[in-house]
């Protein structure tokens, strides 16, 4: 019920984007609600069950996209420790004997809003194990931080990052902060005004 209180009042016209997508559980969850769900994940394992849950349930209001999304466009190096692949990243604290898995293509918010041709967006979750905190802070988030309203972000403490950077990078771009309840790991930020 993490995502209840940001749901839509009307599916018509929504969007919501779901970066870090995994195999896709919360882009499922919230392709019931919006009308259109943009699905963010640079895995291939990943990807390619994501595309079979997709496929099984006909969900046609899914884009997915595989890619992962950074401060910069490109081809990355990306991996994580074998025992827990919801950890793979492009943050290389995360790679398995400090080597990445597979090389992936990178894209920015910007980038993602002019491919994809996005003007609003009700809810983005940005989940990307570590690397929160280069797109928050990158000016290709401030060219579109005015057309999304309300951001959920899981914080990673161990990539070394005081928490409050993430704070001061949507407050700097235009959003008030909040917590939710009994979770040190999610921060909300909402559009001011």
């Amino acid at each position: 019920k993490v995502y209840d209180p940001y749901l839509p009042l009307r599916k018509e016209g929504s969007i919501a984007i779901d970066i870090g997508a995994n195999v896709g559980l919360v882009s499922y969850y919230l392709s019931q609600y919006f009308e259109k769900v943009i699905s963010v994940e640079p895995s291939t394992e990943h990807m390619n069950n994501f595309l079979l849950m997709v496929n099984y349930n006909k969900l046609t209001n899914i884009t997915p996209i595989q890619k992962a999304l950074f401060m910069e466009n490109g081809k990355f190096g990306f991996g994580g420790p074998k025992d827990n692949t919801t950890m793979r990243s492009l943050h290389m604290a995360t790679w398995d004997q400090g080597k990445p898995e597979e090389q992936v293509e990178t894209i920015t918010l910007e980038k993602l809003f002019e491919d994809y041709k996005i003007e609003h967006v009700n809810l983005m979750k940005l989940d990307v194990e570590g690397s929160e905190h280069e797109i928050l802070s990158h000016p290709t988030f401030k060219k579109v931080a005015d057309k999304i309203d309300t951001i959920i972000v899981e914080r990673h403490v161990w990539s070394g990052r005081h928490p409050n950077q993430l704070n001061e990078a949507l407050k700097n771009a235009g959003f008030s902060i909040e917590t939710i309840p009994n979770s040190a790991d999610l921060i909300i930020g909402r559009r001011n005004g």
